[in-house]
C-alpha cells in the first residue's frame, strides 16, 4: 500500500516538476514535511528516476532532495511568524490597499 502511494505520488509529481524545472530553472527542489525523512527520500529517488527518464524531453531538471529540516518545518515556521509579523510589510502595503 505504502509503495503503490509513492509511485502515485511521483507518477503525480513528475510532470509538475518538469514545468517547474522549465519556468523557473532552480538549481534544485527541496521535499520535506510531515513525512518520515525515510519516506521523502524514496519519494525524491522514484522523482529523481522519473525525472531522468523524462531527460530528452527538457532543456534541464532540476534534482529532488530532502529538505535538511523537512522534520523540524512545523517548528521553524512557527518560530519565523514573529518576525514575519514585525518585519515584512502587511498584506494591505503589498496589495497597495488601504487598510480600514
Amino acid at each position: 500500500m505504502l509503495q503503490q502511494w509513492l509511485s502515485d505520488s511521483a507518477d503525480f509529481l513528475t510532470d509538475p516538476l518538469i514545468a517547474v524545472s522549465c519556468l523557473v530553472n532552480p538549481k534544485a527542489v527541496f521535499i520535506g514535511g510531515r513525512l518520515p525523512a525515510p519516506l521523502v527520500d524514496q519519494l525524491a529517488e522514484r522523482l529523481n528516476q522519473r525525472l531522468r527518464s523524462r531527460a530528452g524531453d527538457v532543456p534541464k531538471i532540476a534534482p529532488v532532495m530532502r529538505a535538511a529540516m523537512a522534520m523540524d518545518a512545523p517548528a521553524v515556521g512557527a518560530a519565523l511568524l514573529p518576525f514575519q509579523e514585525r518585519l515584512l510589510p502587511s498584506r494591505s502595503a503589498l496589495m497597495k490597499v488601504s487598510s480600514d
